[in-house]
């Protein structure tokens, strides 16, 4: 049973974090625009100042840290999974290295372009 459990387990997961992403992105942009849309509706001025601490929510060099950190955690995560596997099945823990391979290197790109972006 735990045969099963495990892979739509792991499957699954990697589904609910991209969907907690994309969900998160787009409350943080729709609340954005809500509330440009209710000044402007109000009457009130929108001034550059405005604009440009707005434009910050979608700041690419914060994007590209918090990328590289999450997917550095992930890694990281698959890395803890891979060493609960019991002893006795050194190549289920070789794959799992493997497979988290691939966030940490995505992850270290990442923090690599944040911090380029800031010289």
């Amino acid at each position: 049973m735990e045969d099963v459990f495990i892979p739509i387990f792991l499957f699954a997961s990697i589904v609910g974090v991209i969907w907690l992403f994309s969900h998160y992105n787009y409350k943080k942009r729709l609340t954005a625009h809500e509330t440009l849309r209710l000044a402007v509706e109000k009457g009130q001025e929108v001034s550059p100042e405005l604009v440009e601490r707005m434009s910050y929510l979608n700041d690419p060099a914060k994007s590209d840290l918090r990328r590289g950190i999450l997917l550095i955690a992930f890694g990281l995560a698959f890395i803890s999974l891979g060493m609960l596997i019991p002893h006795d099945e050194p190549d289920a823990f070789r794959g799992m290295l493997g497979v988290s391979s691939f966030p940490i290197i995505l992850g270290a790109a990442y923090l690599g372009l944040w911090r380029f972006s800031h010289d």
